[in-house]
């Protein structure tokens, strides 16, 4: 009996660990593909598809995470428990959303271009969650480079309505939604 008690709660953590990890995995393989059927030569259309994943990150946060009404409330989680990783979104979840888009790249742009345009796409993605993960569970502290994100970072979840951009500011301010601390109190263009 013991026995089935210990591999079913083994079982459980393996799960939890491949839920919240496997993008850690799964995407770094998945950009060593697609960059490689793309080629060197198009490395300028993989920055820009790096480039339009900063866009696309913003955009997603603020209207579908924060407006639309049911990605709120997934959302809504991950901002009442900022530190619990299964209040976060699942690695099981990024080939659906992500494999259509790259089929669409590719049938629209070609396999070359679309693979390019991806693989920057997944490299921006990539990115986000890498900083995402440092700023809610690494000690981060005012010397390092990514302090900034971390305090643009926990002022968006104090406040909410201001700093979508995880892996940028500059999107916060072409659209006015940035917010920073000074001096013990929080400055927001965002109103």
């Amino acid at each position: 009996m013991r026995r089935i008690a210990f591999m079913t709660s083994l079982s459980a953590d393996m799960m939890r660990r491949l839920r919240h990890f496997g993008d850690f995995v799964t995407v770094p393989l998945a950009i060593v593909i697609f960059a490689g059927l793309a080629g060197l030569d198009r490395l300028p259309l993989m920055l820009a598809g790096i480039a339009a994943w900063t866009l696309l990150e913003y955009l997603v946060h603020r209207f579908v995470f924060h407006i639309h009404s049911q990605g709120r409330r997934l959302h809504q989680l991950h901002h009442d428990n900022p530190s619990d990783p299964d209040a976060e979104r699942s690695s099981l979840t990024t080939p659906l959303l992500a494999l259509p888009v790259g089929f669409l790249l590719i049938g629209a742009a070609g396999l070359e271009d679309g693979s390019a345009i991806f693989a920057g796409l997944l490299s921006g993605y990539l990115v986000f969650i890498v900083v995402h993960y440092a700023v809610h569970r690494w000690p981060i502290g005012p010397n390092s480079w990514l302090y900034s994100a971390k305090i643009r970072h926990l002022t968006h979840h104090h406040l909410e309505n201001c700093n979508f951009g995880v892996t940028t500011i500059f999107w916060d301010i072409v659209f006015r939604t940035h917010a920073r601390a000074v001096g013990g109190h929080i400055r927001s263009e965002a109103g």
